[in-house]
């Protein structure tokens, strides 16, 4: 299968998980996360705001910057094909942009020093590849600038039938919770 196959599957079977079952899924996976090492250690993590069937980051967020953490989200250059992070400190600083995502509408800290970084994707094999979206802005980041990385990933992502390419970062660490 190719990887826009396998993307176009996979986001079907996200978009059809039971909502009851998503809510215990993203509790535990942000549970989980907040007990890691890496976590605990950080105090710059980069994290998306997340799409409606994407592990819901809005209160893994909250809790980086309860804890007096920096959280910092993508700031995406499209015309350059390149992406930093900027730091978000409340909900309110937000705007969508023509793609329909969210970023910081404020003047605050922007960086690629990070101390973890949550990588989003559809599919994952269980050696840490992803496919994502297929923009490769991750890839890029992450090619220049080596932070440590894990993944929030619900069960119906993991798939072991795409080979990695010689561009695709590995993800540190995946974090999977069962959606059944």
């Amino acid at each position: 299968m190719k990887k826009s196959e396998l993307r176009k599957s996979t986001l079907q079977k996200m978009q059809s998980i039971d909502n009851q079952n998503k809510e215990k899924a993203d509790q535990w996976l942000a549970d989980q996360l907040f007990n890691t090492d890496e976590f605990k250690a950080a105090q710059t993590i980069g994290i998306v705001l997340s799409m409606d069937h994407e592990v819901n980051t809005k209160p893994i967020i909250e809790e980086i910057i309860r804890q007096d953490k920096k959280a910092f989200v993508p700031a995406t250059d499209y015309q350059n094909k390149s992406m930093t992070f900027q730091n978000l400190t409340d909900f309110s600083q937000l705007k969508t942009d023509e793609k329909g995502i969210q970023y910081v509408d404020a003047d605050t800290e922007k960086t690629n020093d990070l101390d973890l970084l949550v990588v989003p994707g559809v599919v994952f094999n269980h050696d840490g590849y992803r496919i994502g979206y297929g923009g490769g802005y991750f890839d890029k980041f992450l090619s220049r600038h080596r932070t440590q990385t894990l993944s929030l990933v619900y069960d119906v992502q993991m798939n072991d039938s795409f080979t990695e390419e010689a561009h695709d970062e590995v993800v540190d660490r995946l974090i999977i919770a069962e959606t059944r």
